[in-house]
């Protein structure tokens, strides 16, 4: 009879304690289905438009497969994401492990200088790289020339008008993604290997290349990964800087075949991307059979500590050295170079003392479409940059608790960042802007497009941060009968907040400096900053396109180096406590 008792109490008991993480992951299954649903719904309303037109596929496929310039194109391409993305992946890697890992840190500005590039949207970044790269007119080759006269030396020309220029201007851009996913797992690391080696009698880059960067290996996957999509995404590079040196690339022949062409050609546009599309894939692969792989560092139960490997004083001064020279070519000069032009009526390649701030004025003028579009930039930045951490947190606890569907889902969440931008804005408003949901022309619309664009690279670096708690904590909490929401709060979230910060860091940045979505969806009661910027460039002066850049990047920089400076601040306290 007890037995009985017993046996029938332990059945009742059950839906009492499984009902809650039910509950919590129907909810989080549902949100993660949703927003599959909102990512397919434009494109699969797009595909089905265009297969109902009046070209067929196969005539289609024939005709932008087969023309002779594609393999001119894909070769192009190849070579400049392998490149880039390969210097990203290594300076990027490399700045981490003196941030995180030896004592070369500068203090809490070691947390936002290796970033600061990407506080400059691409396009202001570009025409910063033009202003100080261009054959004979660029600053840098001005003062080349002067000190060729002055000392009778022959220093060669910077120009950025060739491959290696367009590598340097991609790899601008794609190595702070890099480093704020790797920077994240190595804060991780448990120290007790490397003080083992350097016990030893290791060398500081044997200690590097045998055991950190094992260690680390998922986070330097994921990150190339986030490179590979951003850079495949990206066309200001390309286009203002490719265009001019003669080297076609995909992402400008997609989006030249929908803004060049009329009618649009959105079937040719679709079938180059995917092979965008395949590349990326193929990508999103590799990362999922490493983090398969148990042969890498997790946060376990002990604390990471604060040990780091020291340098002496003079390797380390020439460490931050090189750190400093990177700002100063990826950032600081450029920026400066932007503010100059800025305060001149025109650009000729002369050093002027006559500055005026006349262009920044005419910024903020009464009801100047320049100040609403700030204004709306930022918030739709913050908004979206948040839901997107938000949906990458939850899809990553998703895919990892079940396997059912997590291929499909993964591929689905990957879509935005290969398909190209333009495209995904002319799907989003033949899906949103009429009948019946009516959002054209409004910050809604915006919203939901950088939502869906950028949470791409939301999930990855979440799914980078995920790979980094161990799993004895997870199920130590569930031992302790604690249900998975309380889990995921107490435990996961804790751990995971200085990459999910990353994260953050750069959604906000791409929303507010977006171009491509922003030119076809805002409307002129919702101006944004890259319909504006846009406008200018093709409007207006130099000076009205520099003076506008500068106040974005000054914005920028002030909400991100507060996101980042907090998040240090929080980690370092935590360690401490």
């Amino acid at each position: 009879m007890t037995t009985e008792v017993a046996s029938k109490s332990r059945v009742s008991a059950r839906p009492v304690l499984k009902a809650p993480r039910s509950l919590f992951n129907i909810i989080v299954a549902v949100v993660c289905f949703a927003l599959a649903i909102l990512i397919l719904y434009p494109l699969a309303e797009t595909v089905f438009s265009l297969l109902l037109g009046g070209e067929s596929v196969i005539d289609a496929a024939q005709r932008v497969y087969g023309d002779p310039r594609l393999g001119v194109v894909l070769w192009n391409t190849a070579y400049l994401m392998v490149g880039s993305v390969g210097v990203a992946v290594v300076v990027g890697s490399l700045l981490a492990w003196l941030n995180e890992r030896t004592n070369v840190r500068i203090g809490w500005a070691s947390d936002v200088l290796p970033v600061m590039s990407l506080l400059v949207p691409s396009i202001a970044g570009s025409i910063g790289l033009i202003i100080l790269f261009s054959p004979g007119v660029g600053y840098v080759n001005v003062v080349i020339g002067m000190l060729n006269d002055t000392l009778g030396i022959q220093l060669p020309e910077l120009n950025i008008f060739t491959p290696g220029g367009m590598i340097f201007a991609y790899s601008v851009y794609l190595i702070p993604q890099v480093y704020l996913v790797v920077a994240a797992a190595m804060r991780n690391i448990d120290p007790a290997m490397e003080e083992a080696a350097r016990v030893s009698g290791r060398k500081t880059f044997t200690i590097l290349r045998t055991i950190t960067l094992p260690a680390v290996r998922p986070a330097i996957i994921s990150g190339a990964l986030l490179a590979l999509i951003y850079g495949l995404a990206t066309f200001s590079v390309p286009l203002l800087i490719g265009t001019e040196a003669g080297i076609p690339v995909l992402t400008v022949e997609i989006v030249h075949l929908i803004t060049l062409d009329f009618p649009p050609d959105l079937l040719g546009a679709t079938l180059l991307s995917l092979i965008l599309l395949a590349a990326v894939l193929l990508g999103n692969l590799v990362v999922r059979k490493v983090g398969a792989s148990s042969r890498h560092s997790t946060i376990g139960g002990r604390p990471s500590g604060s040990s780091v490997l020291i340098f002496r004083p003079g390797a380390r001064l020439f460490a931050r050295a090189l750190m400093l020279l990177y700002i100063v070519l990826s950032c600081i000069l450029p920026v400066i170079a932007l503010a100059y032009v800025a305060m001149q009526p025109f650009w000729n390649g002369q050093f002027t003392t006559q500055l005026n701030f006349n262009a920044f004025i005419g910024l903020f003028a009464e009801g100047s479409q320049t100040a609403n579009a700030l204004r709306n930039s930022v918030i739709l930045g913050v908004v979206a940059a948040t839901i997107c951490v938000i949906l990458g947190v939850l899809v990553t606890y998703h895919m990892g608790r079940t396997r059912r569907f997590s291929g499909v889902l993964s591929g689905i969440f990957k879509l935005p960042g290969i398909v190209s931008h333009l495209i995904l804005a002319i799907a989003l408003l033949s899906a949103f802007a009429g009948p019946p949901f009516n959002l054209g022309g409004t910050t809604t619309i915006l919203l939901i497009a950088y939502v869906v664009i950028y949470f791409t690279y939301a999930a990855v670096t979440s799914e980078a941060a995920a790979l980094q708690v161990g799993k004895d904590l997870k199920d130590a909490s569930s031992v302790s009968g604690r249900g998975p929401a309380y889990t995921l709060r107490a435990i996961s979230l804790p751990l995971m907040l200085p990459a999910l910060a990353a994260g953050w860091v750069f959604v906000f940045v791409l929303a507010m400096g977006d171009i491509t979505a922003s030119a076809i969806l805002a409307g002129p009661n919702s101006p944004v900053v890259g319909f504006t910027m846009l406008s200018l460039f093709q409007n207006s002066t130099y000076a009205q396109v520099t003076a506008f850049a500068t106040v974005i990047t000054v914005i920028s920089s002030v909400v991100v180096g507060a996101v980042l400076i907090f998040t240090g601040r929080a980690e370092r306290k935590k360690r401490r406590g």
